[in-house]
C-alpha cells in the first residue's frame, strides 16, 4: 500500500511540476512518460490491496438472494474469488506477453526505461493479487468444510 501511495504521490508531483514549469515556459519532456508510468504502477499496486480488502465492485443483490446460511455465504465468496482469479490470470498473461514483446523499445522521453516497464505494472499487480486470492480460496475452502463463514476483513463502506 505504501508503494502504491508513493507512486501516486510521484504521479501528482510530476503533473503539478509539469503545469508549474509550463507557466514559466519551461518544458519537462520526461514528465509525460514519468507521470503515465507512475499512474499505472499506482493503480496496479493498489489493486493488490483492493483484492486483499475485498473492495471490489460487487452486486450485492446476488448476496441477498443466496444468503441463507454461513455455508452459502462461503460458497458464494469462493465463486467470486474463482471468477476474479480467472480474470486476473488473463490480465497477467496478456501483460506478460505485451511486456516481453515491448521490452526492447525505449520510452520516448525516458530512454533508460523500456515500454515493457509499462506492462510490468499490470503483470506484477495481477500476479500478486492472484497470490492473495489463492490464500483467500484456501481459507474459504476450509471455512466451507467447517460450515463457518470465512473471516475476511470488512470492506470499507
Amino acid at each position: 500500500m505504501a508503494l502504491a501511495a508513493l507512486c501516486f504521490a510521484g504521479f501528482l508531483v510530476m503533473v503539478l511540476a509539469q503545469v508549474f514549469y509550463r507557466y514559466f515556459g519551461v518544458s519537462m519532456i520526461f514528465s509525460e512518460d514519468g507521470a503515465r508510468l507512475l499512474n499505472i504502477y499506482a493503480v496496479f499496486l493498489g489493486l493488490v490491496m483492493v483484492v486483499h480488502a475485498e473492495g471490489d465492485v460487487r452486486i450485492d443483490l446476488i448476496d441477498r438472494f443466496v444468503l441463507t446460511g454461513p455455508r452459502s455465504l462461503a460458497a458464494l465468496r469462493l465463486a467470486y474469488a474463482l471468477i476474479m482469479l480467472v480474470l486476473l490470470a488473463a490480465i497477467a498473461t496478456g501483460a506478460f506477453l505485451l511486456m516481453r514483446s515491448n521490452w526492447g523499445l525505449s520510452l520516448p522521453a525516458i530512454t533508460f526505461l523500456h515500454q515493457g516497464h509499462i506492462y510490468l505494472a499490470p503483470f506484477l499487480g495481477s500476479l500478486l493479487s492472484i497470490f492473495v486470492l489463492v490464500e483467500k480460496l484456501r481459507q474459504g475452502l476450509l471455512a466451507l468444510a467447517a460450515a463457518q463463514p470465512p473471516k475476511y476483513p470488512e470492506a470499507p463502506q
